[in-house]
């Protein structure tokens, strides 16, 4: 399986886009308000689940607030 980093930025640009409150994406997610908003400042990269859970609670896929995390040893 890929690693996957999560976009923080797309995640807020998604979420306003859509008209939805930070307190009620957390609420979806499970997660804590401050927590969502350390993740959407990039200060902060969610567990998986966490990552899967703002996808559903956005209603976008995984990949569209998440992009592959390229290994050093891939670049050449």
């Amino acid at each position: 399986m890929q690693t996957r980093r999560t976009n923080g930025a797309t995640v807020r640009v998604v979420r306003e886009a859509y008209g939805i409150r930070q307190a009620d994406l957390a609420k979806r997610a499970g997660i804590s308000a401050p927590f969502l908003t350390r993740i959407e400042q990039g200060a902060r990269q969610p567990s998986a689940t966490v990552a899967v859970a703002l996808a559903l609670g956005l209603g976008v896929p995984l990949e569209a607030i998440t992009y592959p995390l390229i290994a050093d040893s891939a670049v050449a």
